[in-house]
């Protein structure tokens, strides 16, 4: 209520003192500022509210009307038509620019201009024009040419102030209280202006109406939108007073005083559409600016708090900003003028180069490599994004980079792949890290031959049966212990399923494999189990082996090796067997001797 009550207080006063002043040959009144006034309350109330405010205005503009204007007959008509005219160029505001943007950018001032000076004012100057031509006669036309006329600059004239005052939003006059110096400024502003302008409208020697730019621009420069505005309305009282006592530059003009009158109108409507847009720009130049400085002052320190490396590169990957945390990372004094490289190890120059050179392809992209480093005798993970920038020509100018230290993460994803490539029960690696590594080998196994052997068991069941799963268990880890043991470079043991044990064996091992095989069948046979009784068993383990010296399926070289273990079993289990058409793999480089196969019932 106090907006409608403040608004409606100072829309009674302007709209007075303008029906008082400015109306020529008792005709409509030249400037009609009161538009901008109402249709500003209209913009800064809810809709709900609207009723309300029109209400209070129409009883206010008839009473101005009544009071020094064509009298109480037509106040009332007259009115209606004024807070409509009001109302119409705020709903059109709102309609067309929703996002209320009318002094914040080049588009919103031209929104501003042709909504409020031009279009707004059209229905109401033909409802006026009649009106008025039933008061003072005449062409209904050039009176609703005077009204669009007037109405349109005084609007355009007066509302940029009227916005800025009443937004809360908007620092506005408040911003120049906040500085004693400011203020002084201001003031001096305010002062050169009222000058300048008195200067250029009171003498009639010399054309001089150009001078007032000057103190505007310099207004638009150091206050903005709201100096502006000021020197705007500062030169608007200035003309005003010389329009009024005849004198000065207006007075030598060979015109009519309500076409002097237009004249200034659109002076002053060019002087506004001069100065707006510089102050509009320059805010959003100094806006542009400051969020760049707080951007700076928020990545400086997040870059001096930060453990990760935060570094920008030239377009040649030199190092041209590095945060505190590069030199722990880097392990060097200085990364600066250096290249990216420096952080990582001499083999590893290729991958930077290739990272850098992908994201020149794609500059929206970030590439992302890990390499693991020596820092301090000790080895570290890094990983590195990095993403070029873009300059304005769509080139990329320059790199932005972090490096952070990932060696715990590193770390948890190794021991996740170890825990998922291992044997819970007994710690050898499972079927799937044994089939990977036999698949390693198969791939090169024409010039590289190797032997593959599968264990089993003997009779495993009887042991779960007769002593328990947890006897059983115990029994696993313990065959797997002795396997660790018998383990070396060239062999490599997994736990293939359940009772069932596989083994690689290369290089060296291959033209050993029967000894080592039965050495392990040996050590099972006499190693001493015991059950949670104390009673003591054991155990035996039928081995099947077979050489592959080309290249097949996992499927078939497991095939190949379960036929010997197989025959192992039919043969009465605890032996060692050999694949009988080993040949069909490849010819032998080397023979592998059978050792004697012991059988035991």
């Amino acid at each position: 209520m106090w907006q409608i009550a403040l608004y409606g207080a100072i829309f009674f006063v302007v709209t007075s003192f303008t029906i008082f002043w400015t109306r020529f040959a008792g005709g409509l009144a030249l400037v009609w500022p009161g538009t901008a006034i109402a249709a500003a309350l209209f913009l800064s109330l809810p809709r709900s509210r609207h009723l309300m405010a029109a209400a209070v205005l129409v009883v206010l503009s008839t009473l101005a009307t009544s009071l020094f204007g064509f009298g109480h007959e037509w106040a009332f008509p007259l009115g209606l038509i004024n807070i409509f005219e009001a109302w119409f160029i705020a709903r059109l505001l709102l309609h067309f620019r929703p996002q209320r943007d009318y002094l914040d950018r080049e588009s919103g001032i031209v929104w501003l201009g042709f909504l409020a000076g031009l279009v707004g004012p059209l229905p109401s100057s033909v409802a006026g024009g009649i009106v008025v031509t039933q008061i003072v006669g005449g062409e209904w036309h050039d009176h609703a040419f005077s009204w669009a006329v007037a109405h349109g600059l005084g609007t355009l004239l007066v509302m940029p102030l009227v916005l800025l005052l009443g937004s809360a939003r908007r620092s506005g006059p408040q911003a120049l209280l906040k500085r004693r110096e400011r203020v002084a400024s201001f003031a001096g502003m305010v002062v050169l202006t009222i000058v300048i302008s008195l200067v250029a409208f009171l003498q009639s020697t010399l054309p001089l109406l150009f001078l007032p730019i000057v103190p505007l621009v310099l207004a638009s420069f150091r206050f903005g939108r709201f100096g502006a505005s000021i020197a705007v309305l500062t030169i608007s009282i200035a003309a005003a007073g010389s329009l009024g006592m005849d004198a000065g530059i207006l007075a030598e003009l060979a015109i009519p005083l309500w076409q002097k009158a237009l004249f200034l109108q659109f002076y002053l409507a060019g002087l506004l559409l001069i100065s707006f847009p510089l102050a509009v720009a320059l805010n959003q130049r100094e806006r542009v600016m400051q969020e760049l400085v707080d951007r700076e002052a928020m990545l400086r320190l997040i870059a001096d708090h930060s453990d990760d490396a935060l570094l920008h590169l030239d377009r040649h990957g030199t190092i041209r900003f590095a945060s505190p945390s590069s030199q722990r990372l880097s392990g060097i004094e200085e990364v600066m003028n250096l290249q990216l490289a420096v952080f990582f190890s001499d083999t590893d120059k290729a991958i930077v180069s290739t990272a850098l050179a992908a994201a020149v392809q794609h500059p929206g992209r970030t590439e992302i490599f890990e390499r693991s480093v020596v820092r301090g005798g000790q080895t570290i993970w890094l990983e590195a994004k990095l993403r070029a920038v873009e300059s304005s020509k769509q080139h990329p100018s320059a790199f932005v980079v972090t490096i952070r230290d990932v060696t715990e993460r590193k770390l948890e994803e190794l021991q996740a792949t170890l825990e998922a490539r291992t044997d819970a029960l007994t710690g050898l690696p499972n079927r799937r890290a044994f089939l990977d590594v036999l698949e390693g080998h198969l791939a090169g196994a024409h010039d590289h031959p190797f032997a593959l052997a599968l264990i089993d068991l003997d009779h495993f069941k009887r042991v779960n049966d007769t002593y328990g799963h947890t006897v059983g268990d115990m029994a696993l880890k313990q065959v797997a212990e002795i396997m660790r043991e018998a383990a070396t470079e060239d062999c490599f043991f997994a736990r293939v399923g359940g009772e069932e044990f596989g083994m690689v064996a290369v290089g060296p091992a291959l033209e050993t494999v029967s000894k080592v095989c039965e050495r392990l069948r040996l050590a099972i046979q006499r190693h001493v189990m015991t059950d949670s009784d104390g009673g003591a068993f054991s155990i035996t383990a039928s081995v099947g082996v077979a050489r592959i010296a080309e290249r097949c399926s996992s499927t078939m070289a497991l095939q190949a090796a379960d036929g010997p273990l197989y025959s192992a079993k039919a043969s009465g289990r605890n032996c060692l067997r050999h694949a009988q058409d080993i040949d069909r793999f490849g010819p032998r480089e080397g023979p592998v001797r059978k050792l004697p196969l012991t059988v035991v019932s």
